[in-house]
C-alpha cells in the first residue's frame, strides 16, 4: 500500500518541482504555493458534492457519446475546473507577488495538483497499482497541464489589469475558465466513449498536452513582464 501511495504522490512531487525551478525570474513564496496547494486538495470536497449531484439530476440517455458528454463536461470539467478557477482568483489574483504572467501557472498548476493529488490518492488506494502507473502518466500531468493553460490566461489578464485595460482583463479571465474546461471535457470525453479509436485519439491528445505545456513554461518562465 506504502509503494502505491508513493506512486500516487510521485507525479505531483516532479511536476510541481519542475514548475517551480522553472520560475528563473522571482521565486514565488513556498507558503503562497503551500496554501495553493492545501486549497487544491480541499477543493475536492465541494466538487464531489457537487459531481455526485449533477450524476443524480442530471438525465441519462442510451446514447454513449451524449452520456459521455455530459459526464465529463457538465458533471466533471466544469465544476473541477471551476472550483480552481475560483480559488485561484479569490486567493492569487490579487496577491501582491503575482508580478509576472508566468507566476499564474505557478500558482494554478499548483492548486490542480493538490486537486489532483488527493484525487489520485484515492483512485490507487481503491484500484491499486496499475492505476497509479496509469494516473501518473495521463491524468495527473493532465491536471497540471489544464492548470498551466488557466495560469497563462490569469497571467495575461493581471497583466492587463495592471494597464488598466479592464476589457481585455476580463477577456481573458473568461479564457482562463473556459480553455481548461475545454481541454480536461475532451480529456474524459475520449476515455468515457470507450471506443478503441478515441482511446487512440486520447493518447495523442495527451502527447499534445505535454507537448503544449512544457512549451508555455519554458517560454514564459523567461519572459520579464512585469506588472508592478
Amino acid at each position: 500500500m506504502a509503494f502505491t501511495i508513493l506512486i500516487a504522490v510521485l507525479p505531483t512531487v516532479i511536476l510541481s518541482y519542475f514548475v517551480y525551478k522553472k520560475d528563473i525570474i522571482e521565486k514565488e513564496p513556498i507558503d503562497l504555493l503551500v496554501k495553493l496547494f492545501v486549497i487544491g486538495v480541499l477543493s475536492t470536497i465541494p466538487a464531489a458534492f457537487l459531481e455526485g449531484l449533477l450524476l443524480k439530476i442530471l438525465p441519462t440517455s442510451s446514447n454513449t457519446m451524449l452520456n459521455a458528454f455530459i459526464i465529463s463536461v457538465i458533471c466533471i470539467s466544469l465544476v473541477e475546473e471551476g472550483y480552481k478557477g475560483l480559488f485561484a482568483y479569490a486567493v492569487a489574483f490579487k496577491n501582491k507577488n503575482f508580478n509576472h504572467i508566468y507566476d499564474g501557472i505557478v500558482y494554478t498548476v499548483f492548486i490542480s495538483l493538490g486537486f489532483a493529488t488527493l484525487e489520485n490518492i484515492l483512485y490507487v488506494v481503491e484500484y491499486g497499482t496499475s492505476t497509479a502507473i496509469l494516473r501518473a502518466l495521463t491524468s495527473v500531468p493532465a491536471h497540471a497541464f489544464f492548470g498551466v493553460s488557466m495560469g497563462y490566461y490569469m497571467g495575461i489578464a493581471k497583466y492587463n489589469d495592471k494597464i488598466g485595460n479592464k476589457k481585455k482583463s476580463k477577456k481573458n479571465k473568461v479564457i482562463s475558465i473556459l480553455l481548461p474546461i475545454l481541454f480536461h471535457g475532451l480529456f474524459d470525453f475520449l476515455l468515457l466513449t470507450e471506443n478503441e479509436f478515441m482511446l487512440i485519439v486520447f493518447f495523442l491528445f495527451v502527447i499534445i498536452l505535454y507537448a503544449l505545456a512544457y512549451i508555455q513554461i519554458k517560454k514564459h518562465s523567461r519572459i520579464m513582464t512585469m506588472m508592478e
